[in-house]
């Protein structure tokens, strides 16, 4: 028997709408998995403060060259591992890096600079300092550190 245009258009229609499902099945799916893989931010899964820098103040001490910084970094949304600092002018080829930190674990670090060069933002009283921070569990991220003039060590022209 001759099946009759309606019945393979009825089919058609099921095939489409399966098809249509099983589409909206996969994306809803695949959307629902990437957002719930995606990391946090390294600026709120890792506190980085200034501990000490040494430096050479100019311009009646409004500017100052940092030529070593010293930060603190801890662990405050969870262990963290492969810690890396970057886009600073550092004396090697290597940027520091901490293996691991536990949660609430804090590390200073002391980052060898050939030249960082800042002016003091005379709103707030402080030297600004921008570096990039990341791990393995939080995407990198870009953030200033405020480093207060008595606590760089160094010449004052």
């Amino acid at each position: 028997m001759k099946k009759t245009g309606r019945s393979k258009t009825k089919r058609n229609i099921l095939i489409m709408l399966t098809i249509a499902i099983a589409t909206t099945i996969i994306v809803a799916s695949a959307l629902r998995n990437q957002n719930s893989s995606q990391k946090p931010l390294a600026s709120e899964y890792l506190k980085v403060e200034h501990t000490k820098s040494l430096g050479v103040f100019y311009n009646n001490n409004k500017t100052v060259d940092i030529r070593e910084l010293g930060l603190r970094i801890t662990a405050v949304g969870g262990n963290a591992t492969n810690i890396l600092i970057t886009n600073l002018p550092t004396q090697g080829e290597d940027y520091p890096s901490i293996d691991f930190l536990r949660k609430g674990e804090s590390k200073d670090i002391t980052v060898q600079l050939r030249s960082y060069i800042t002016s003091l933002n005379e709103t707030i009283g402080l030297f600004p300092v921008e570096l990039t921070i990341g791990c393995s569990e939080a995407s990198a991220s870009d953030i200033t550190i405020y480093l207060k003039p008595e606590d760089i060590k160094g010449l004052k022209h």
